[in-house]
């Protein structure tokens, strides 16, 4: 798993050095926001029309009975690829990876001993991009999506499936850094 991960960071990062640098879109090319309500603190940078670069980070911690608190992050980076551009929309393909830790309790105790459930999904997404005004734009998604979960106990398993977003789920980002063109 650690190899393909390598292979699609490698892929992203090719996709991002290819691109031309012929300025930012009708937008300002930066903006806060997220793609993926796991990873909600992040934004959005436009290389130029064509490429961008998002990111996301988020985290967590619950308590749980007895008074232990667990905590979970998740990371997810993206190159939302411009495919079509109408009059306020824009329709990207989107490959990205999403990898999310939750902290689990493996034996209770005492003392109580805690390890990491880890899951990295590959996704491949369509999105489509509306600026509902000229900085603000809300997305949504659906594509294919790859999954490896390592359970804290051992073992893993790769799953893959189709995924979308619905309402409760939309993306946002407010474009406020970097030149507009």
């Amino acid at each position: 798993m650690k190899r393909l991960l390598g292979a699609v960071l490698l892929a992203l990062v090719t996709l991002t050095g290819v691109a031309s640098a012929q300025g930012a879109a009708e937008h300002e090319q930066g903006g806060v926001g997220f793609h993926s309500i796991q990873a909600p603190l992040g934004g959005r940078w436009w290389l130029n029309p064509k490429f961008a670069i998002d990111a996301g980070l988020g985290f967590g911690s619950n308590e749980v009975g007895g008074g232990e608190n667990l905590s979970h992050w998740a990371l997810d980076i993206g190159v939302p690829i411009t495919m079509r551009k109408f009059d306020r929309l824009s329709v990207l393909f989107r490959p990205g990876i999403l990898y999310q830790s939750q902290e689990v309790i493996t034996d209770p105790g005492p003392p109580v001993i805690k390890d990491n459930d880890t899951q990295m999904a590959l996704n491949l997404e369509l999105e489509a991009e509306v600026f509902l005004t000229d900085r603000f734009s809300v997305s949504a998604s659906e594509g294919l999506s790859f999954i490896n979960t390592s359970p804290a106990g051992g073992g893993s398993t790769t799953d893959w499936g189709t995924t979308g977003a619905n309402f409760t789920t939309l993306g946002f980002h407010v474009y406020m850094f970097g030149s507009k063109k």
